[in-house]
């Protein structure tokens, strides 16, 4: 019999442990070939002449961008061709006027760049679609890391800097087998505007099903009213527009703010969040018995709160694990009372957790100073954009190449699922001061997390003198620790097995 279960022998632990850690081998394993499966099963639908032309024309753009790129726009120029493309359009001139008879341009099709033409000679943005050719891939060429950014003209780019200009125009011109670009308009379009779906290959996306389409032109189909789900909720200002918020059932976000002695940024904190107008929202502050006035603070908003438990508690962890033994909504983060959400955020969030049904979704995060306004860096991680991928367990692990260079995510940026939560364990760690989030996403990623990354920036992660973090590096006994107890589970088995 063993200490830990009286009724398990020596030879049954033995097996269980065994079991174990084929079973986190696996599972790291597992995890890479998503990364592959993801991409291998969108080539296996173009079967047709048509489609392998495509492939064929998209391989040669991912392999020599630059002078195909370049000898696009000089045919243009030569034969006159419609307005420049995106490199001297919009994403390098933020303040080109766009108007509703403004055509986006998410294609490199000549059919499309015709039509194009056609319709709006002088006002025709150029993008390359998704997050550009040279990144379609989630597994990339030989040499090439397999996180990487969206390329500077592509959409996902374009949204990134300043989505508020989606709205502006009035045509968005996307072929029908661009998973990624439908994936980024859904949700983000507004009323008055077009969509034309061009038929470019035998490549057709699911999304393409949910729009209605009112007539078309050969190859080409325009759909000028939307579901309820594919409009923008929010308005210029990044408030919700209340007709379509209420035609619309939104899940329970469960928000756990955990608060100690930052009466400074206490405030301003807790109206990033109850200023979203999200209207499902559960909001629970954990506060360790604060001692700068935050209390005062907290009892003036006490009846905009969920709950409000004032305690000690034995440290950061200890707060949030109580926080979420409270919570009772489908989605859950937390923020510490030092961060912001951005505003917008938990609508961006929720449309993307209904829409793709994913386990965790992330987006940018802002570095900040002392004010909002003193942006310091803004940040995106590079996990695949648009569609859902599987959180990668080895690359998260390999936390010189990926985690320390900042390939992967800020905590105020990461929603998750309760669901995946408590697969992973349903609490953080203790015994860890600094790097308890790492070993929750190590822990959501050996769950067998899906997660979706997103244009928006969600979050703003302040710098202050106070933070624990924020001189030297003195989370890194914690990492070597973790990263040894890792390597002990993850060991592989002997050849002899």
């Amino acid at each position: 019999m063993t200490q830990d279960d009286p009724g398990m022998t020596i030879a049954e632990a033995t097996d269980a442990q065994e079991l174990t850690r084929l079973r986190n081998l696996t599972v790291a394993q597992a995890r890479e070939l998503a990364m592959m499966r993801w991409e291998l099963n969108s080539m296996v639908r173009q079967m047709a002449l048509a489609g392998r032309v495509h492939q064929v024309k998209h391989g040669l753009l991912r392999r020599f961008p630059g002078p195909i790129h370049k000898l696009a726009q000089l045919k243009r120029r030569v034969f006159g061709r419609v307005a420049p493309p995106a490199g001297a359009g919009a994403a390098a001139n933020p303040t080109r006027p766009l108007g509703r008879d403004t055509v986006l341009l998410l294609s490199h099709d000549e059919a499309a760049e015709q039509w194009a033409r056609q319709k709006a000679p002088q006002d025709t943005l150029f993008l390359a679609p998704g997050t550009g050719y040279t990144r379609s891939l989630t597994v990339g060429l030989i040499e090439d890391s397999p996180l990487r950014p969206p390329t500077a003209d592509s959409f996902c780019k374009w949204l990134i800097e300043d989505g508020s200009r989606l709205r502006k125009v009035g045509t968005i011109v996307v072929e029908a087998g661009d998973e990624v670009s439908l994936s980024l308009l859904k949700g983000r379009v507004s009323v008055g505007q077009t969509i034309v779906v061009f038929k470019g290959s035998e490549q057709r996306s699911a999304l393409v099903d949910e729009l209605a389409f009112s007539g078309g032109e050969g190859a080409f189909s325009f759909a000028t009213e939307f579901p309820v789900d594919w409009l923008d909720p929010l308005d210029a200002d990044l408030r919700p527009v209340a007709d379509i918020v209420g035609r619309r059932d939104w899940p329970k976000i469960s928000v756990v703010m955990v608060s100690f002695n930052q009466a400074d940024y206490l405030e301003e904190g807790l109206r990033s969040i109850l200023d979203q107008g999200y209207p499902n929202l559960e909001l629970i502050v954990i506060d360790a018995v604060s001692t700068d006035g935050s209390i005062d603070i907290l009892e003036r908003y006490r009846p905009h709160l969920d709950v409000l438990l004032i305690e000690p508690d034995k440290g950061q962890s200890d707060g949030l694990n109580k926080g979420f033994a409270l919570t009772t909504g489908e989605i859950v983060t937390w923020v510490n009372s030092d961060d912001l959400l951005e505003p917008g955020a938990l609508f961006r969030v929720a449309q993307t957790f209904t829409a793709e049904k994913v386990d965790v979704v992330t987006g940018g995060c802002r570095q900040i100073g002392l004010t909002r306004d003193t942006i310091l860096v803004d940040h995106h991680n590079r996990l695949p954009f648009g569609l859902p991928v599987a959180l990668p367990l080895g690359l998260i692990l390999d936390m010189e190449r990926f985690w320390l260079t900042g390939h992967f995510f800020f905590q105020p940026e990461v929603f998750f699922t309760r669901e995946i939560w408590m697969r992973a364990g349903g609490r953080l760690r203790t015994d860890l001061n600094y790097i308890m989030d790492y070993d929750l996403w190590v822990r959501l990623a050996g769950a067998g997390a899906q997660v979706c990354h997103i244009p928006e920036f969600l979050a703003c992660s302040r710098t202050h003198d106070k933070q624990k973090t924020v001189a030297g590096m003195p989370f890194m006994p914690e990492v070597q620790r973790l990263l040894a107890e890792y390597g002990r589970r993850l060991i592989p088995p002997p050849n002899s097995l």
